[in-house]
């Protein structure tokens, strides 16, 4: 795969998440200092703020434990997104 697909793929990965953060916390009912304290790590609000807004990457384990709080499965999430979109999931050729 081409370092230009790669940069595409992660970068549309990011937007995902990012928006997944703020969906599952509002499914939640949770403000983003109410997420935070849920967490296992330390994490504060403006930490939830830049992970939503896209000013810093979550780290995966974070994203995870994320998941959890909102009793997703991990890996049915990780599939979801690769049934989104066809075109992002298929081998490009070099």
């Amino acid at each position: 795969m081409r370092t230009s697909e790669r940069k595409r793929r992660a970068f549309n990965f990011k937007t995902e998440a990012q928006r997944s953060i703020r969906l599952i916390r509002r499914e939640l009912k949770l403000s983003q200092h109410e997420l935070a304290r849920k967490m296992v790590s330390d994490v504060d609000q403006s930490t939830i703020s830049n992970w939503e807004s896209g000013k810093s990457d979550i780290p995966l384990s974070k994203f995870i434990d994320i998941l959890l709080l909102s009793s997703k499965d991990p890996a049915s999430y990780f599939d979801s997104l690769r049934g989104k979109k066809k075109d992002d999931t298929e081998e490009v050729p070099e």
